[in-house]
Parts: structure tokens; C-alpha cells; sequence
């Protein structure tokens, strides 16, 4: 087959005209990607930039010796002018922090509703001390550094934060808290201020007598520790990205049948009612968003790894289920809004309205909007903000707040669903006018082509039969 070549002056100004169009394209693409990008990397960025915001609990049981130079050693490390940590807060036993810490438990139930971590100095950390330097035999032997402080933390609240800068400032912090307190007790020793027994200076062959000398000297090298334990684990395995991969992966094999059936749909638009295309949109995308809810449910059920059975929630059918929906529901909420981008505008765009609409979802995911610079505070809104929370819930029990995610995803569901039904009705509308093609080009684009008259030709076509 003989055609012309690209270089013929027949082409030149085809040529020029799609250049320019091009060239045109570049310039709006640069922005309109810029944006996006700049809130997602500035999102991701700023996410520490309050973390002085994050209060960490100290809960003093022990009301003695252990208690009080803990406490004071860990409210002389906060550093109020630097934003990038955490700051710790003194708390007595009668405090009120959403309810009364009477007991262990009642802090560790806290931690896991509301906190981020919370160290317990237990009500008898001096007089176990004591009572191990003070006598010799068993008393040394088995008194353990680890029994005088317990902290809890909560990864479910959100592994990212939890990981990445609350983990890493208890751990720093309660490590030079122990130390310095090592450091004083041998300090005290040395002037005499606790007395110990003469054991440690006296040179004995007996067998007893050398391991209980060991005994002391272990104590006095580290008098007191802490256990950490995660109230409600989320840092297994996939954890920390699964809610993520399992809303984009989604999202992404969502836009696809969105692009279809935006393109195969002309005829729909010719011939069937407003309300009966509205009906069929809304279903087809509540059924394909519960099918990659269940499919996203399936895949963590197989790749959640064996860490999960070991430190998470137990994996029952309910939780399955719960996890199923709390993916449809998000995946269907931003896939009706996406929709109603694609509805309307040209092919040329619809990349960039898939930029606009996913990548903040996505930053929404791996920020926390109490610890992110006031502008970021509207990611309360955003489907994957909420479905997150509600994702780590199920798999954790961390920082229920039910209502308000379901509420606002079902609530977004619906606003959207009404502004699709507008949408559809000035897509139809312009389809019957001619002012829009099958693949959504307006009329005058270079690339417009509509078997159905433009509604001013059908006008002066008739005033022509007329005439």
C-alpha cells in the first residue's frame, strides 16, 4: 500500500496543527502533575513535622524511689522547641486521661482506644530493688530489672508513625532514663546512702556465696528495665502497606473498566432513559470495587505471613468479611468520584483527573492528620484515610473510630453518587446535541467526530427547509 510521506508539504499543516496541540498538552500536563505531586510529597514529608504533638504516658504506680527518677528523668529529655519527637507526660494514678488508671490494665485498654505508648512504673519497682540489694540468697537471685516498668505501645494506631518515630524516641529515651539511674544508684552506693551487703567485697570460695556476689553486681550494673508490649500489633509482615496496596492495586485495576466503559457507552447515551444509565453505572462500579474488595481480602488472608498469627488479632471468618466490606466501601467511594471525572472530560485529561483523585488518597494513607501542618487536615475526608483506620481496627482493635469512617465514606458514596447523576444527565445531554463524540472529544477539538449533528447545524438546516 503507497501512501505520502510524513516530510510532504501536503501534511505540513496537519502537522503543525497537531504540534501545537501537543506542545499545548506539555505545558498543562506540567502543572496539573506538579500539583498533585507537590501534595503528595509535601504530605509525606511534613508528616513528623508536629510529632511534639504525640504525648507519651508515664503512669507512676510505684509512688518511691524508682518511680519519681524514672519520671523526672523522662520529662528532662522532652525538648518542647523541637517539633520532630514526641514529648513525654507525667500522669499519677488518679489522672483522668478518658478514663481512670486504677489499675495496669485500665492503661494498656487506654493505649490501645486512644494513645500511642504509655510507661508503667509498677506499684512495688523500689521495694523489689530494695529488697534484692539489701539481702543475699534468692532475693538476688531472682529478682528481675525487666518486672519494675512495662511500656505499652500501639502499632495498630498507625505502624508508619509508630515505626518511624515513636518507637525509635521510648527506646532512645528509656534507655538513657535506665542509665542514668544505674549511674546515681552507684553513685548513692559509693556515699554510702544505700547500704549493701558486705558480700561484694569479701573474697569467698564458696560457691553460693561467688554467684550471689555475681547476683548484685548484676543488679547494681542494671537495676531497672522495662518490657515492651504492642496492645495492638500491626507491624507483621505486610502490615504497615497492606491497607495501602490493597486500596491502590484496587483503585488502579478499577480504571480500566471506568476508561470502557466511558468509551463504549455512545450509543447507551442515544437511546436508553437518564435514570436507567445512572442505575447501571452505579451498580456495574459497586459490583467490580466489591469484587476487588473480595479479592484484596483473599490476598492478604494468603500473603499475611506467619508473624501475623503470632503478635495480631486472630483471622476469623468475620474479620475476613469486615475486611471485604471495609475495601468496597472505600475502593467505591473514590471510584464514583473518579467517575464523574471521567464522565466529562476529554481523553486528553483523563490521566491527570486519575493523578488529582488518587495520589492524595493515597498520601492520606501514610500521614496522620493530627500531626501534619494544618493545610493537610482536610485528608479527614478522603475514602483512604478512613478506610485505613477502619482496616487497622479490624486487624488490630488500635483507635476505634467507627462511626466517623464509616459515616464519612458512605457519606462521600452518596454525595458523589448524586453529583454522577448530574454528570450523566450533561453528558447525555450534550451526546444528543453533537457537541460531544463517543470517546468524550468536545466540539471544535481537532479530534471531535460525532455522527450526531451539531445542534446549531440541525437549527440552521431546518431554517433552511423552512425557507
Amino acid at each position: 500500500m503507497s501512501g505520502i510521506s510524513l516530510l510532504s508539504t501536503a501534511l505540513r499543516p496537519t502537522l503543525k496543527e497537531r504540534g501545537l496541540y501537543y506542545v499545548r498538552i506539555i505545558i498543562i500536563s506540567l502543572f496539573m502533575i506538579w500539583i498533585p505531586l507537590c501534595l503528595f510529597f509535601g504530605g509525606v514529608y511534613k508528616r513528623s513535622a508536629f510529632a511534639h504533638l504525640i504525648r507519651l504516658q508515664i503512669v507512676d504506680f510505684d509512688k518511691g524511689l524508682v518511680g519519681s527518677a524514672v519520671t523526672q528523668a523522662l520529662l528532662m529529655q522532652n525538648q518542647p522547641e523541637d517539633h520532630t519527637r514526641p514529648l513525654w507526660q507525667a500522669r499519677s494514678q488518679d489522672s483522668d486521661i478518658g478514663g481512670e488508671f486504677g489499675s495496669v490494665n485500665s492503661v494498656r485498654e487506654w493505649v490501645r482506644l486512644n494513645g500511642w505508648a504509655a510507661l508503667v512504673i509498677h506499684s512495688n519497682a523500689t521495694q523489689q530493688l530494695e529488697t534484692a540489694l539489701a539481702q543475699n540468697g534468692d532475693n538476688a537471685k531472682s529478682y528481675n530489672p525487666n518486672d519494675a516498668m512495662t511500656l505499652f505501645v500501639s502499632s495498630g494506631h498507625h505502624p508508619v508513625v509508630s515505626i518511624q518515630i515513636v518507637e525509635p524516641a521510648t527506646t532512645a529515651d528509656l534507655g538513657k532514663a535506665t542509665y542514668a539511674f544505674a549511674v546515681s544508684m552507684v553513685q548513692e552506693i559509693q556515699k554510702g546512702r544505700i547500704s549493701i551487703p558486705p558480700l561484694l567485697t569479701a573474697a569467698s570460695s564458696d560457691a553460693d556465696s561467688s554467684s550471689n556476689n555475681s547476683n548484685l553486681a548484676g543488679i547494681i550494673a542494671q537495676p531497672i528495665s522495662y518490657r515492651q508490649i504492642d496492645v495492638a500489633p500491626f507491624t507483621f509482615g505486610i502490615g504497615p502497606v497492606s491497607y495501602l496496596f490493597s486500596f491502590l492495586v484496587g483503585m488502579l485495576c478499577t480504571i480500566g473498566p471506568m476508561i470502557g466503559w466511558k468509551m463504549s457507552t455512545f450509543t447507551f447515551y442515544l437511546k436508553v432513559r437518564h435514570r436507567d444509565l445512572w442505575l447501571a453505572a452505579v451498580a456495574l462500579l459497586f459490583a467490580w470495587t466489591a469484587y476487588m474488595g473480595m479479592l484484596g481480602a483473599l490476598a492478604f488472608s494468603a500473603f499475611r505471613g506467619p508473624g501475623y498469627s503470632e503478635v495480631a488479632l486472630k483471622y476469623t471468618v468475620g474479620r475476613f468479611f469486615s475486611l471485604w466490606a471495609t475495601i468496597t466501601i472505600t475502593l467505591m467511594a473514590v471510584s464514583v468520584w473518579l467517575f464523574c471525572w471521567f464522565v466529562l472530560v476529554p481523553p486528553e485529561i483523563l490521566g491527570l483527573a486519575s493523578l488529582v483523585t488518587i495520589l492524595p488518597n493515597t498520601m492520606s494513607t501514610l500521614v496522620i492528620a493530627e500531626l501534619a501542618p494544618h493545610f493537610f487536615r482536610w485528608i479527614h475526608a478522603l475514602p483512604f484515610y478512613n478506610g485505613a483506620m477502619l482496616y487497622r481496627y479490624i486487624l488490630s482493635g488500635a483507635y476505634p473510630q467507627i462511626g466517623a469512617n464509616v459515616g464519612i465514606i458512605l457519606g462521600e458514596i452518596c454525595v458523589m453518587s448524586l453529583t454522577l447523576w448530574v454528570v450523566i444527565w450533561i453528558r447525555q445531554h450534550m451526546v444528543l446535541d453533537g457537541t460531544s463524540d463517543a470517546a468524550g472529544w468536545s466540539y471544535g477539538s481537532i479530534f471531535f467526530y460525532s455522527p450526531v449533528p451539531h445542534h446549531k447545524k440541525k437549527q440552521q438546516a431546518a431554517e433552511e427547509f423552512t425557507t
